[in-house]
């Protein structure tokens, strides 16, 4: 608990919020709440569908493969 509240104090801090889907981001891109407030529908909304997941994961590669060529 204290790994999941401190990571959310830090996203808050750096103000990563997500507008669409109602929740902070970690430095790495995961989600980050408040444990003290969890609303199943808010998490429920904040898993990402299918294809926004692939959308995600494309970007990501394509970001490691240009790095890959700048070096």
């Amino acid at each position: 608990m204290k790994k999941i509240y401190n990571a959310f104090k830090e996203a808050k801090k750096a103000k990563r919020r997500d507008p669409d889907r109602e929740c902070y981001l970690g430095s790495k891109g995961n989600i980050c709440f408040d444990p003290k407030s969890i609303d199943f529908e808010a998490l429920v909304k904040s898993i990402p569908s299918e294809e926004e997941q692939i959308k995600i994961d494309a970007e990501r590669k394509a970001e490691k493969e240009r790095l890959r060529r700048e070096r």
